[in-house]
């Protein structure tokens, strides 16, 4: 149905961008025809002497020209937001048919090996996590997006709080889109604003000075004055403005080099800023129900009568003022009216007053970015669960979940990790689903500690530090093996658990790189000192032997996946069971490799 939905959005969007390319296309077709006709009927009733016919019609033929192009522009301007929102619709529809992992931005910058679960668990990079949910158009929200994927909330009372505003977004669907939009048409969106909230908290105090203010408003005014005076009357020499214009330019010289490299090292960001103001702006227009989000809008309150979108609207002002300044003929208007000095005055003005909150502003549209991206998943899913956060005696309590990034080739499964049996030993052949199924539980509780859904009918867990270690390789550069990685990486698990934390660890292949009876034998003891120091989660092995601890110690359960055959053909159904593996198919795929064995 939401596909659907999407589907007809996305052909209302297509035949309105038809109709605006009509219409861009008639209106400079009657912009060309107005040219013609009326510098033609200029010329005819000049030559035949009509002058007051030919200046009305040139006055009147410019008059609507001028009119077409601003309609021009305006057309040009709405066809961008409807393109834009074309994009995202069908950007949508690819979501939730499975081909997600086509879009461009997967975040693969934020990859961090040394990060407690992102790398083994798809958080970055393709096929990832990021590139699955991501939305966000700016520098702000895409770094916004990676501290909330990295860095799980900590209480399940803010975990709540963050499920209420994420269901309200999902439910403006339309407010959502429209400020998606806003950011597409961002000319160079991930551009890193430091340098601009560097400009903002620094001081030029040179342009805060009294005399220099008056100096500069003053002395135009004066020149201007005696420019018309002794023009029109003969109340004033013109000598007077040869003494007056020397001096302005003199004044403009002074300092001009500092003036132009603070204009250049900003201006860059114009188009910004512009875009910028339009997206606080809809978030100081919006109404919003739950707390995070009210709490969010009230810091874009600067006093009763004004907010962050009218201050970064005076600074957007203040750099239109400055559009110009390269252009040849705009420098004797520049020298004229001191105009270098009063933007500079202006700018410095803005930064005394607003300068120091521009960065809480824009981390706000950051946090609405990342947010309107993870509501997403509430929209795109609405059978999916909204998970509990409680410390009750369930670790884990999950029915029906699945891999989230699996889409058609998901696998749904029922699991229960209680404070008596918290550590689940997981066998099974090659192929069989293992590693997925590590996987699909870790990623659902990064989901359940942002706020977000789960895939799954019904999901209950504690809040916990995730901790894995699935993927480790060679690091040449610091002569360290896969094994030693390995081993690195359990030391850390190790000593968090240790510490007392709530840790839920993810293992895959303990010690795959060591001998079979040291994997054994360190196996068993890192399972034991885990358990007994109060870690929990879950753990893959080919180690069938393992699964003996069952027996003896009392925190352990065993579960397994298994493969079956089908006119001789390997297949997986990739359900868990409890109990240990009893199957095995290395021998068969050694086959397959054309390995005879005797």
């Amino acid at each position: 149905m939401i596909c659907s939905s999407k589907v007809i959005n996305l052909k209302t969007y297509d035949n309105l961008i038809k109709e605006q390319n009509k219409s861009i296309r008639i209106i400079a077709y009657l912009r060309i025809i107005t040219l013609i006709i009326g510098l033609s009927v200029t010329y005819y009733t000049f030559t035949i002497k009509s002058y007051l016919i030919s200046i009305g019609v040139f006055i009147l033929q410019l008059l609507i020209f001028i009119y077409l192009v601003i309609n021009h522009d305006k057309e040009i301007n709405k066809r961008k937001y409807s393109i834009a929102l074309k994009d995202i619709n069908e950007k949508a529809i690819k979501r939730l048919s499975g081909e997600w992992n086509s879009f461009e931005d997967d975040g693969r910058e934020f990859k961090n090996e040394e990060h407690c679960y992102s790398n083994d668990l798809d958080v970055f990079g393709k096929n990832s996590l990021f590139q699955w949910i991501n939305d966000s158009k700016t520098f702000m929200g895409r770094q916004t997006l990676k501290n909330r994927l990295i860095n799980p909330l900590k209480s399940p009372l803010d975990i709540r709080e963050i499920q209420k505003s994420l269901q309200e977004l999902a439910n403006s669907l339309e407010w959502r889109q429209l400020f998606e939009a806003e950011g597409m048409i961002i000319s160079n969106k991930c551009i890193n604003p430091e340098e601009l909230y560097e400009w903002s908290n620094a001081r030029n105090e040179l342009y805060t000075k009294k005399w220099l203010i008056l100096l500069a408003r003053l002395l135009p005014c004066m020149t201007v004055l005696l420019i018309i005076l002794s023009c029109f009357t003969s109340l004033v020499d013109f000598k007077l403005v040869y003494i007056m214009l020397p001096v302005q330019l003199i004044i403009f010289f002074i300092d001009s080099k500092s003036r132009s490299a603070a204009f250049e090292k900003i201006y860059k960001y114009k188009n910004n800023i512009n875009i910028y103001f339009k997206l606080l702006n809809l978030i100081v227009e919006k109404d919003f129900n739950s707390n995070h989000l009210k709490q969010l809008k009230n810091n874009l309150l600067v006093s009763e009568d004004e907010n962050a979108a009218d201050a970064v609207k005076k600074l957007s002002n203040i750099y239109d003022k400055i559009s110009n300044r390269n252009n040849a003929f705009f420098i004797i208007f520049n020298i004229l009216l001191l105009w270098d000095y009063q933007c500079m005055i202006k700018f410095e003005k803005w930064r005394i007053k607003s300068g120091k909150e521009l960065k809480k502003w824009l981390d706000v549209v950051g946090e609405f970015e990342a947010l309107n991206s993870i509501s997403s998943i509430i929209y795109d899913n609405p059978e999916w669960a909204i998970p509990s956060i409680s410390d009750n005696n369930y670790i884990i309590k999950a029915e029906k979940f699945g891999h989230p990034l699996l889409s058609k080739k998901r696998v749904c499964n029922d699991i229960t990790i209680d404070k008596n049996k918290n550590i689940l030993l997981i066998t099974g052949s090659n192929m069989s689903g293992k590693s997925t199924f590590l996987r699909t539980i870790g990623i659902n509780l990064i989901l359940s500690y942002i706020g977000a859904p789960v895939c799954a009918k019904k999901f209950e867990c504690s809040l916990m530090q995730i901790f894995t270690c699935m993927r480790t390789s060679d690091n040449l550069e610091n002569n360290i093996s896969s094994f030693y990685a390995e081993i690195l990486r359990i030391k850390r698990i190790v000593e968090e658990v240790q510490k007392n934390r709530k840790v839920f660890f993810i293992l895959d292949e303990l010690f795959k790189g060591t001998n079979s009876i040291d994997r054994h034998d360190g196996a068993t003891a890192l399972i034991k000192q885990l358990g007994s120091d109060g870690g929990s989660g879950l753990i893959s092995t080919h180690d069938l032997e393992l699964c003996d601890l069952e027996n003896t110690y009392s925190k352990i359960k065993n579960y397994h996946f298994k493969e079956y055959y089908l006119n001789d053909e390997l297949k997986f159904d990739y359900k868990i069971r409890e109990g240990a593996s009893t199957t095995r198919n290395a021998i068969h795929l050694i086959k397959l490799a054309g390995i005879r064995l005797k």
